[in-house]
């Protein structure tokens, strides 16, 4: 978890009572108990003011004679929706005057608004619906480009408790029982599956194949496609389009009887997600679907389970955030008992993750909805006498906290979704975090196979690894905190040992849970098998670039930033070479001091041009250095990689020594002649020796042996 927002209550004991709230722009709307509607400016924080600044600009106090249930805004169509007594008023949203009610929505109790772009005849036209749920039908109104078009009616079979618009052509809606779609303008309703917990961890769980549920002949048949528009909404005369009851039960209908009865107390709602994506959800369980009114199985595999069953919801470019009642029911846990929550009445779900990121308090009193303005750049909690406005920590900052707790997969999410940096930005960031993730891996969880594999899908360095390992196998290429008395050794006693290298203090539990304590000689050996198949692998990549006369091969390099030269590193990485193809250089007597040519970079150049630097960058402490492509010499990375290979062979698999010296091989004489002695493996330097051409060395070398 970590900080996504920070709560600054902006009204506060206000002297009416909120019954409804909307928001657009710079304006926010607050409908009354008595009818009044308050007109809100809200101006953002500049320079030294800290907290946005609240005006009242105007106060309707005739504007309903009733309580005001729900406003909406239709922005692109200059209309503001009000629900009123069951009746829906529609008015001009600049003047908040010329109010027209719709005759045909009495007994309203659900409203649906929805904008976008759809190619009607080829053509991209702005379109804009409003749908409404009165008794026991729906009733939409269209407009395009900011001109009325038409309306339609259809009729409902059961009691719609929420719905939203999947897509212009397409309406998701919820009864008691069941979830289903309204295509428009045809009026063919489709079931979903049923509205309750059990179903919904069942249909979360369907493999992609499963087709979508309902069909033609599950709705009845439509009748004829209105006529032209009316300038008047509420004017249905040739314009209206029936459906006679909604989509036959079949088999998820034989569920809802028999799982979900048809009691109207369960919580039913349909909350709109970014990326044009519904989250539909019963109690505390949700499930994903998308404009088409598909399942989200590949983004989701599992549904969102929240703490306490959520009152509303709405949504920010990375966030799915929920209100709830603090002595709402909770979430129930797998074995069936309820869990222990702490005082909390707002919770924040990541969308992509689906993980708890915070849970807030609103001390003042209970929230009764949520909503948010601009797209999901604003947030506002409403309760009866309070307004608070959601303020988003910058996402560096949210980015920056979690690395530090090795969330490495929420950092990802975090990124891919945010509105907040520049696209062009999104994949450097990415890579760098996936970067650390591989470290992360491979020196604190033990997970070598996943991290060297990261490492080969992002093209690092050979050396990236290799310097991850104890001195003995890394050499010179070592990092400053990796030596044997901290590494696993091979006739080390079978007691708990952490990795190959100390986990750092700093560091949080790991996030699939606790690993299971297992001897160090296992966690050494399991090491060296991941390393031996990495470099391997490797090693004949190097021998064909070999054989096809290639010279240098392009890998991407670690370059620290001057930030990270100065300070701790606090992902692990501290004492990583300045350049990992200059240890190459090194350990091999070349002379070419830049460590290979740089072909262009896996990040951003580090300069940027006078537009580049006018944009906001995300800068993160952690992620303080680059990721350049550069071309490596061939065979200098083939001596590397061979004599670590070596090395390996010694530890865990020295058969394999003989047929690596017998072929050519680019094994450091040196070091691999040091190391053959020291194991006493003189057949296998007689091998060395010959395959370089050291026949003296060989002839004494058998000598010497007798």
């Amino acid at each position: 978890m970590h900080n996504a927002f920070n709560i600054l209550p902006l009204l506060k004991q206000l002297p009416v009572r909120i019954e409804s709230a909307a928001a657009y722009s710079d304006r926010l709307l607050l409908g009354t108990a008595s009818g009044a509607l308050l007109v809100y400016r809200i101006t953002d924080a500049v320079g030294d003011r800290q907290q946005p600044q609240v005006t009242l600009l105007e106060t309707k106090k005739a504007f309903s004679r009733r309580a005001i249930e729900h406003l909406s805004v239709i922005k692109e169509a200059g209309v503001l929706v009000c629900l009123a007594d069951g009746l829906v008023t529609l008015y001009d949203l600049h003047t908040l005057s010329n109010a027209t009610p719709l005759t045909n929505s009495k007994g309203a109790s659900v409203v649906a608004v929805y904008t976008a772009v759809d190619h009607i005849d080829g053509i991209p036209t702005l379109v804009s619906k409003l749908a409404v749920h009165a008794k026991r039908k729906v009733v939409v109104l269209e407009w395009r480009d900011a001109e009325f078009y038409k309306s339609f009616e259809y009729s409902a079979a059961d009691k719609i408790m929420a719905m939203q618009f999947a897509s212009p052509n397409l309406l998701a809606l919820a009864t008691a029982r069941e979830f289903l779609t309204l295509q428009l303008p045809r009026g063919q309703w489709d079931d979903l599956f049923p509205a309750d917990t059990a179903s919904l961890r069942t249909v979360a769980g369907l493999s992609t194949s499963a087709p979508h549920i309902g069909g033609a002949g599950a709705g009845a048949g439509a009748g004829a496609a209105g006529g032209g528009g009316s300038p008047d909404p509420s004017a249905n005369s040739g314009s209206s389009q029936s459906a006679s009851g909604t989509a036959s039960a079949g088999m998820w209908g034989s569920w809802a009887i028999g799982l979900s009865g048809s009691s109207n107390e369960a919580k039913t709602s349909i909350a709109r997600m970014p990326n044009e994506k519904l989250l539909l959800c019963h109690e505390d369980i949700g499930v994903f679907i998308n404009s088409a009114g598909k399942l989200c199985h590949r983004e989701y595999t599992e549904p969102m389970v929240f703490d306490r069953t959520p009152t509303a919801i709405t949504y920010t470019s990375s966030y799915a955030i929920a209100i709830s009642q603090e002595g709402g029911p909770a979430s129930a846990s797998s074995g069936g008992a309820r869990q222990s929550l702490p005082k909390f009445n707002v919770e924040v779900r990541n969308i992509g993750t689906q993980a708890l990121v915070q849970s807030l308090h609103l001390a003042e009193e209970s929230p009764t909805s949520i909503i948010n303005g601009s797209g999901g750049k604003q947030v506002w909690a409403v309760g009866s006498h309070t307004v608070w406005r959601l303020m988003p920590v910058p996402i560096q900052q949210q980015v920056e906290e979690v690395l530090s707790a090795g969330q490495y997969d929420e950092a990802i999410s975090l990124v891919a979704q945010s509105d907040s940096i520049l696209e062009s930005e999104k994949q450097e960031l990415t890579i760098k975090i996936r970067w650390l993730r591989a470290r992360w891996l491979f020196r604190d969880q033990a997970k070598y196979e996943a991290a060297l594999d990261e490492f080969s899908d992002m093209d690092a360095t050979p050396t990236e690894a290799i310097a991850l390992c104890p001195e003995r196998i890394a050499g010179e290429l070592a990092e400053d905190d990796s030596s044997d008395s901290e590494s696993v050794s091979e006739d080390s006693d079978e007691s708990e040992q952490p990795p190959l290298n100390q986990a750092q203090p700093q560091q949080s539990a790991p996030e699939n849970g606790t690993k299971r304590a297992r001897p160090k000689q296992v966690i050494w050996k399991e090491a060296l098998y991941a390393l031996m198949r990495y470099l391997t692998e490797h090693r004949r990549a190097l021998q064909r670039a070999i054989a096809e006369g290639s010279r240098e091969k392009e890998y991407v390099v670690r370059v620290p930033g001057q930030d990270e030269e100065d300070d701790d590193d606090d992902d692990g990485s501290h004492g990583a070479r300045d350049n990992e193809a200059n240890g190459i250089n090194d350990s091999t007597g070349s002379n070419n001091s830049s460590g290979g040519r740089r072909s262009g970079t896996a990040s951003r150049s580090r300069s940027n041009t006078a537009e580049e630097d006018s944009l906001p960058h995300v800068r993160l402490k952690r992620l303080a250095f680059s990721l350049e492509r550069m071309n490596i010499p061939v065979a200098a990375m083939a001596q590397v990689v061979d004599t670590t290979l070596l090395k390996v062979y010694l530890e865990c698999s020295p058969g394999l020594l003989g047929p690596l010296l017998r072929v050519k091989n680019y094994c450091d004489v040196e070091q691999s002649e040091g190391l053959l002695l020291e194991h006493k493996r003189f057949a296998e330097l007689v091998d060395l020796y010959h395959g370089k051409g050291l026949y003296r060395n060989a002839l004494q070398l058998l000598q010497s042996q007798g």
